[in-house]
């Protein structure tokens, strides 16, 4: 190491070489390496060298810098090798290097016009061994692009001063970039610093910043913008997630660096372990959660082993930090579950399948929300119309760095609500639709209650918002609040009503725990449509800790044709399959006896429903499956009228059955039967009457356009008056509409039971 007294002594610059080099060390980034290059020929300082060392890149990143080797010959030299990592590739360059300080520039960054001539002035000026000054975060493009101001100094004070690290050690605790200032060459060639040659890209920078830092005697601060630091290159290294070890055995080699210099050893031991502990909760927090626990383990051995050896000095820590130390080293999986797990509050799960137009308003009411602690996975279901570019633009521009951006082939939103969820990282999962629109403090709320009454499932209320008109109605049926326990919380088998109709099987109003989720193993079932109703009733069934928060907190989309809800006629089988699921998933958990009347009713309930969405041309098909196969596998074709609780339900299966039994068992015989002749206009001024007597849920709204179906079809009418149905005269028609009389006058008298 170099022995300089603290006296200023500015030496002249040798004018054959250049004033500062910049390292520019290249693999593959040819999205972003033309700006970069720019930014560099577009200094102020003349005399400035650029080296640049492409790693064995295999995009057109070799091309671009030949290119601009050629067209800046005089200044710009480039070294080609093999592949060999960030560490290799730094260390080539800085052999090449000329100039009296050394700079470094990472190809996806770009730099300020002013950046090395006023940072080489400074060094200058002042005999600096480092010079650094502050600089920018920034994500995204365009008018999308948010940025942020970094800070070199964490004390104003400590601006334009000369200072020796190591009589201020606070200043280890400053940022630790090393692209962010100039390094005095000879400096760097007396002390026979490099960086730490290991394959990737990951973390050599700790050394390099370890070393320089442990060794010079002469450092400023500057306060002003310089360095524009990208954060949203998906493939840069601080997104990486698997590389663990890496950053352990950067510390590993920097502590036997340390111990190789015991002059050095004796003064910053203790910041070593301070530095080392900071690596580990920067790394904690990239890892991908599936990993995080057994790193905690691995961090617990590395640092018992620091402990033994003396490097682990408690009066280089703050007191929480220290305590953190103590704690992983103790129980590695207590201070995974009770502190790693819980770092992200909630984790929001969003399918996107073709989101557009309404998908940029719904992704900034979740940008506004005014919890912080929450992280987005977004899961493209394999867009077409633009919604993964939004998504892009959203993710990159995200201040906080909590949005998770994936992509699948097309395979529905039960799929990528899953994919989702295995990167979900919160103490709670919500899982949202891309075209609604959330109130600011619909997660804080939820949240906030959840944790209140220590809830597995927190359910609030929503209304509609109609796309067409912008206007909003509350969609009373979602929770029905006066049918439930009072008691918060309660159990999914203590509801007394029929907990089907007192609750929608949709996700998006419900915030989940995450770890019942991973306890119970549901997931989503892999369907285009009605892929959430297995998974939210098997959740609330199985539920002992469910809690409800009275307060309307979401914007529920309606009338979008690229809605998930808008998928049925795809998949008409899907509701039939989804009612196997819950159906299975009850007898396995043995409560299926005490709710089989319920589950039968709600099965009813379902296929109707779907029977009268589905487009005109499918219902025939459809209906003849729901008399052979579904009803008696579900139990409902072996069921007395009186079984079934809901007066519309219960009159639409008795025309089903007196049709099977004395007309052509065709849907169009229901449909002629439940409208008639000249009942379509009575029918449509009954609508209100029928709206106020229901209290089921809003999808037995749309069985009533049964009341229209024959006066928007006079040529259907028609071919069922040609039918035998209707020559085997009018028994067919007065017997089934008496029933419906008398099931309707019954069914007022009911209370959705």
């Amino acid at each position: 190491m170099t022995d300089r007294t603290n006296s200023h002594v500015a030496h002249d610059h040798d004018a054959g070489r250049p004033r500062v080099s910049v390292l520019v060390p290249t693999f593959n980034v040819e999205p972003y390496l033309e700006a970069a290059l720019d930014s560099l020929i577009n200094q102020t300082m003349e005399d400035l060298e650029i080296v640049c060392v492409d790693d064995g890149s295999t995009d057109s990143s070799p091309e671009i810098l030949a290119r601009y080797a050629e067209a800046h010959s005089d200044r710009l030299k480039v070294v080609t090798q093999s592949n060999a990592g960030y560490g290799v590739a730094m260390n080539v360059a800085l052999r090449h290097a000329t100039g009296e300080y050394i700079g470094i520039l990472e190809p996806d960054d770009v730099v300020r016009p002013g950046m090395f001539e006023t940072l080489w002035q400074a060094g200058h000026d002042h005999d600096l061994d480092i010079v650094k000054a502050d600089y920018l975060r920034f994500r995204g493009r365009g008018e999308s692009r948010t940025e942020v101001i970094v800070p070199c100094a964490n004390n104003s004070s400590a601006y334009g001063e000369v200072i020796d690290p190591s009589e201020r050690l606070a200043i280890f605790r400053y940022p630790m970039n090393t692209w962010c200032g100039v390094y005095r060459r000879q400096f760097l060639i007396d002390n026979d610093i490099w960086h730490h040659e290991t394959p990737g890209a990951s973390y050599q920078d700790n050394g390099f910043f370890f070393q320089t830092m442990c060794q010079a005697r002469r450092v400023m601060y500057i306060n002003e913008v310089f360095y524009e630091n990208r954060r949203d290159n998906p493939n840069s290294s601080v997104k990486s997630t698997g590389k663990a070890d890496v950053a352990l055995q950067e510390y590993d080699w920097i502590r036997e660096w340390l111990l190789e210099h015991p002059s050095l050893a004796e003064k910053f031991t203790g910041v070593y372990g301070l530095k080392r502990w900071h690596n580990i909760d920067f790394t904690m927090k990239r890892l991908a959660p599936g990993i995080r626990r057994e790193f905690c383990r691995m961090v617990s051995d590395v640092l018992k082993k620091d402990a033994e050896r003396g490097v682990l000095v408690q009066s280089a820590f703050g007191v929480g930090e220290w305590n953190r130390v103590q704690w992983i080293m103790r129980d590695p999986d207590e201070y995974y579950y009770q502190h790693e797990a819980a770092r992200v509050k909630v984790s929001v799960v969003m399918p996107v399948y073709n989101g557009m137009p309404h998908l940029e308003e719904c992704l900034a009411s979740l940008r506004d929300q005014s919890l912080r602690d929450f992280e987005v996975i977004l899961v493209d279901d394999g867009s077409t119309d633009g919604s993964y570019e939004v998504l892009r633009d959203f993710a990159e521009s995200d201040a906080y760095d909590r949005v998770i951006l994936l992509s699948q082939e097309h395979q529905g939103a039960g799929a990528a609500r899953n994919l989702g969820l295995e990167q979900a990282q919160g103490e709670y999962v919500a899982f949202l639709d891309a075209d609604d629109v959330f109130d600011k403090g619909m997660l804080g709320r939820a949240y906030g209650k959840a944790k209140a009454d220590r809830a597995n499932i927190c359910v609030f209320r929503s209304r509609n918002l109609d796309s067409m008109t912008g206007k909003t109605s509350p969609i009373k049926h979602a929770v029905k609040i006066d049918k439930l326990p009072k008691a918060r919380p309660f159990a999914g088998m203590h509801i007394n009503d029929n907990p089907f109709f007192n609750f929608v099987g949709w996700p998006w109003d419900k915030l989940f725990l995450r770890t019942y989720l991973l306890n119970t193993g549901l997931r989503f079932q892999p369907l285009t449509s009605t892929n959430d109703a297995y998974f939210v009733y098997s959740a609330l069934l199985l539920c002992d800790r469910i809690t409800i928060l009275d307060e309307e907190l979401i914007s529920h989309r309606r009338n979008v044709a690229t809605s998930i809800s808008n998928s049925t006629s795809k998949s008409p089988d899907n509701a039939y399959r989804a009612l196997l699921a819950i159906r299975d998933q009850l007898e396995l958990s043995g409560i299926y006896p005490q709710l089989q009347r319920k589950f039968v009713n709600y099965a009813l309930h379902l296929l109707l429903w779907h029977l009268n969405n589905l487009p005109e041309e499918a219902r025939e098909d459809f209906y003849s499956t729901l008399q052979s196969e579904w009803f008696p596998e579900l139990g409902v074709s072996d069921k007395p009228l009186d079984f079934f609780t809901q007066p519309k339900e219960r009159a639409t299966l008795g025309m089903m059955r007196y049709s099977q039994e004395h007309g052509s068992g065709s849907y169009w015989d229901i449909a002629f039967l439940q409208t008639g002749p000249g009942r379509a206009a009575q029918a449509e001024r009954d609508r209100s009457a029928w709206d106020d007597a229901n209290t089921e849920s809003e999808a037995a709204e749309t069985i009533r356009r049964l009341e229209r179906v024959v006066a928007q079809r006079d040529a259907k009418i028609e071919q069922i008056r040609n039918s035998e149905s209707w020559r085997v005269g009018h028994a067919i028609v007065a017997a089934p509409r008496s029933i419906l009389n008398i099931f309707g006058r019954q069914g007022g008298q009911s209370n959705g039971r």
